[in-house]
């Protein structure tokens, strides 16, 4: 079964040690029981007890924000989010993505699957491309210039199969843990669709 993780954005990076000191202790909010298992100096990591399930998350700072890296499907993530948020009274916000940095993304990679909306296409509002190489089609370089790609999968530069959304939901169809998962998009993604 593929990873999954969506990407929270907190607020600025300053409010990391009020969320330290907030579920220091062990919180609980929006009916998960938030504990914490690593606290460095920039980052959190902590489990979400929730719906009888244990969900990985990552709190850090990047480029003067706070995100929120939860590994869970979107509404298991949201759920865990909104625990997070209200622990330390903050608003968890979904990271939007731009079309234009999913397009980059894609730029000389194996694309396996791309959806896009807002097709300037009489008749059409989605249209989705599938195949071994569909950003070597002349449809989609032509689409890409009528339309905005709302999600894509790809391969990355390590040979990762990954799904990522316009609200930075990330699927991993490769095999990884939550922690590889994580820390991909961590190191790797966010940089790449963060202005």
């Amino acid at each position: 079964m593929p990873s999954a993780c969506k990407v929270y954005e907190l607020g600025e990076a300053d409010k990391l040690p009020l969320l330290r000191e907030a579920l220091k202790p062990g919180a609980e909010a929006a009916g998960a029981k938030l504990t914490l298992t690593e606290s460095g100096g920039l980052s959190l990591r902590g489990v979400a007890e929730l719906a009888g399930r244990a969900v990985v998350f990552e709190v850090f700072g990047f480029k003067g924000k706070l995100y929120l890296i939860v590994a869970a499907g979107k509404k298991l993530a949201r759920r865990v989010a909104a625990g997070v948020a209200e622990a330390a009274g903050l608003d968890a916000r979904e990271v939007e993505v731009p079309s234009r940095r999913i397009s980059g993304l894609c730029e000389g990679r194996v694309v396996k699957l791309v959806v896009f909306g807002m097709v300037r296409v009489p008749g059409l509002r989605r249209v989705m491309l599938t195949g071994d190489a569909v950003s070597d089609t002349d449809v989609y370089r032509e689409l890409s210039q009528l339309s905005e790609v709302k999600y894509a999968v790809f391969e990355d530069e390590s040979g990762v199969l990954l799904g990522v959304s316009d609200r930075l939901s990330v699927v991993a169809y490769s095999k990884l843990t939550d922690e590889e998962l994580i820390e991909l998009v961590k190191e790797r993604l966010l940089p790449s669709v963060i202005q």
